[in-house]
């Protein structure tokens, strides 16, 4: 004789089916969740490199092949072309000897990043990802410093020059796409480079 199912069974099967659809979709929105934050994370982490790998690079194409301070067209801060140095500079320092001058944001022609050796190059660059995107900016922002009595004072603007100026600044700006195709920025981040000219390191045989 085949036996039924007893209203007492019947009605645990529905509560461990009704349980069962409960938490299944809270599972499935904590792991989109957890999807969402790994991707921003990872974008995230992938800016701070692009920063620190920008900030190694020399800061203009001029400076590839020479260490000279270089010429710019505004600022307080020119390097003086009769005695060759900066205020402040001193004979064995870093000068402006050869006589270069900055050259205006440009990609200088690269056609890809193996190319890439100065600052500029990364202006107006993309880097895009499966859900996430990286965009580079570069521009020549304001040197100049007001003075308050003997103290002088420097206050950022972040305004783009037209002219060629002391500072650079790097702006890596970084979006995230939801799977709907809206793109929402994550954050920004910047990078200010100033015309010193380069480090060079001399070596000496100890004898």
């Amino acid at each position: 004789m085949r036996r039924g199912l007893s209203l007492i069974e019947l009605i645990f099967t529905i509560v461990i089916i009704a349980i069962v659809f409960t938490v299944i979709p809270k599972v499935i929105l904590s792991l989109n969740k957890s999807d969402k934050f790994a991707i921003r994370q990872d974008a995230l982490f992938n800016g701070i490199s692009l920063v620190q790998m920008i900030s190694k690079l020399p800061w203009d194409e001029n400076n590839t092949a020479n260490i000279d301070i270089l010429h710019v067209a505004s600022g307080n801060f020119k390097c003086d072309e009769n005695s060759t140095r900066r205020v402040g500079g001193f004979i064995g320092s870093r000068n402006c000897e050869d006589n270069l001058s900055a050259s205006t944001i440009s990609s200088d022609g690269v056609t890809d990043y193996n190319d890439f050796n100065d600052i500029d190059d990364f202006n107006n660059t993309d880097i895009n990802a499966s859900y996430y995107g990286l965009h580079v900016g570069v521009k020549y922002i304001d040197d100049n410093i007001s003075y308050s009595g003997q103290k002088a004072v420097f206050i950022l603007n972040d305004s783009p020059k037209n002219n060629t100026t002391n500072l650079k600044m790097v702006d890596v700006n970084i979006s995230y796409q939801g799977k709907r195709g809206k793109i929402r920025q994550i954050s920004d981040f910047y990078y200010i480079s100033s015309n010193i000219g380069q480090i060079t390191l001399n070596k000496r045989v100890w004898k």
